[in-house]
């Protein structure tokens, strides 16, 4: 099953519920009626763009790890910052805009996108966005500890 949530007027955040089972195709299927339905012609999909560099660190003995580490939050960063962007325009110039993260892998980053919004546009806590989004967010999504460190990263670096 997939949830759809409508974080921001015409901004919409679609993942799959890590609690069940639906293949990629289904997930796809879903994607494009909520697409029709709300007349979405923007679509990011996380997964995509994720897939290309995030936590390929792991793989790797603590040096070489650190600094790709380091590499990845970058990354990571300069995304939050685009998307970031991409939010503001779809919700200022009334453009629907569809945000999909199908892979479990990917859900926190996907829960980060929102941290990041609202702690950027309305200087709230990352604390407090948290709770905030406690409230929506249906089924179990937690923060990794890899996403909590890039967050415990980004805080210091503020």
């Amino acid at each position: 099953m997939s949830v759809l949530l409508n974080i921001l007027p015409n901004v919409y955040w679609i993942y799959k519920n890590p609690s069940s089972t639906m293949p990629e195709n289904n997930y796809k299927i879903e994607l494009l009626k909520v697409k029709e339905y709300y007349g979405i012609k923007n679509i990011i999909e996380l997964d995509t763009i994720l897939k290309e560099f995030y936590k390929k660190s792991n793989a790797f003995i603590n040096e070489i790890k650190q600094e790709m580490e380091k590499n990845e939050f970058s990354k990571l960063l300069s995304l939050y910052k685009k998307l970031l962007d991409v939010i503001k325009k779809a919700y200022l110039g009334n453009a629907p805009l569809l945000i999909s993260t199908y892979s479990n892998e990917f859900l926190d980053v996907g829960l980060g996108v929102w941290i990041y919004f609202f702690h950027i546009n309305a200087s709230m806590s990352f604390d407090s966005v948290i709770k905030l989004l406690e409230l929506k967010v249906l089924g179990v999504l937690g923060l990794s500890d890899y996403i909590k460190k890039f967050f415990a990263l980004l805080n210091i670096n503020n």
